[in-house]
């Protein structure tokens, strides 16, 4: 069937997942080109089946399949040309892998990629408000800290030179939502999820990041499988963000007894213990010149454990001046959060309260 435990129904009007256990996951489907579409077969629901496929059966022996029923309905989208309907989408796959070199990135390399803009400053820096990430046609992962003092947002996916924006798909924010717990002062919980107005459409150059699994762990992986964007400052002295071109560096993922070690040494014991908040936060890079740096904040840290695919495995948040050797990025660890951002979607959807996320709305 190519769906495990559940199956795929098409009714004209409606998409729905209904899982075997008896509950229904009814979620309207993405506008997707074809080929990053992964749905199973479609099938249309039987009332009954014998076992086995034994012609020669009684009816008596039958097993009988209920119906299944969607009480609401979600209408398929009209998708643009070439676009279907889906729900399956790929995710952390892109058409074009990003570079093994470190610097410029290679366009259509970062499809998850998000840049937040500031409507209410559109004519400074093109509104660039900070990095974010996009987990599915209308949801962006981003750091709280990024958008906390913004009272207009929108989201803009497919850019990759911020001085051309054709191709580029633009929405709203309809809603913004923090980490209940998020503490401007030392970053920690420093989370928000960002709920669109208009869906994106899945194509080569926006595309979901993959989410972790939980409970994994990322802490050792070498810079050859993990690689950070964004559009931040090339230094922490030059204020040239956003730069022209999406920028990549390929950064290692050290224990946090070494991050730790290098912050005591930077900040002093009773600065670095109040500000590191493991196992909450990730740190990642300590080479020269190789780092995230200012007004990267949001964007995404992704590690590839499958050839070709990648997991959202941080966002940028903090760290004290860039690309010194021995001075390491510290970042969300979003494998930690993974309960938060699933309690998100339920909760947006108005399956469940918000605050037992916990969280609060910010727009």
């Amino acid at each position: 069937m190519g769906v495990k435990h559940g199956l795929w129904v098409l009714n004209r009007s409606i998409w729905c997942y209904a899982l075997l256990l008896g509950l229904s996951n009814c979620q309207a489907p993405s506008c997707t080109l074809p080929q990053f579409c992964r749905d199973g077969p479609i099938i249309d629901p039987r009332i009954s089946n014998r076992v086995g496929n034994n012609p020669s059966q009684s009816r008596a022996q039958e097993v009988l399949v209920p119906n299944i029923v969607n009480p609401n309905p979600t209408p398929l989208p009209n998708c643009p040309p070439g676009y279907i309907p889906c729900v399956n989408v790929t995710c952390g796959s892109p058409t074009v892998q990003p570079s093994s070199q470190d610097g410029f990135a290679t366009e259509n390399s970062f499809p998850w990629q998000v840049f937040i803009r500031n409507n209410n400053n559109i004519a400074v820096k093109n509104g660039y408000a900070g990095g974010g990430v996009l987990l599915g046609q209308n949801y962006v992962l981003t750091a709280a800290h990024k958008i906390s003092n913004l009272t207009s947002i929108s989201v803009l996916l497919g850019v990759y030179r911020t001085n051309n924006l054709v191709n580029v798909q633009t929405s709203q924010v309809a809603q913004a939502w923090i980490h209940s717990n998020y503490n401007p002062t030392y970053l920690k919980n420093d989370i928000a999820i960002l709920r669109l107005a208009t869906p994106i459409n899945i194509n080569e150059n926006a595309m979901p990041i993959c989410l972790p699994t939980s409970g994994s762990s990322f802490i050792g992986s070498p810079s050859t499988a993990c690689v950070v964007s964004g559009w931040g400052q090339t230094s922490f002295a030059l204020d040239d963000a956003p730069t022209q071109t999406l920028k990549q560096v390929h950064v290692p993922i050290v224990t946090n007894d070494q991050c730790s070690a290098s912050y005591t040494t930077i900040l002093g014991p009773t600065n670095a213990a109040a500000y590191l908040d493991f196992p909450n936060e990730i740190c990642a890079g300590g080479q020269a010149q190789l780092d995230s740096c200012t007004q990267d904040g949001g964007s995404p840290l992704v590690c590839s454990t499958i050839p070709g695919q990648f997991n959202l495995v941080g966002l940028v948040l903090w760290g004290k001046d860039c690309g010194q050797p021995g001075r390491y990025g510290v970042y969300l660890n979003v494998p930690v959060y993974l309960s938060w951002i699933q309690c998100m979607f339920q909760c947006i959807a108005g399956n469940s309260n918000c605050a037992a996320c916990p969280a609060r709305r910010y727009l």
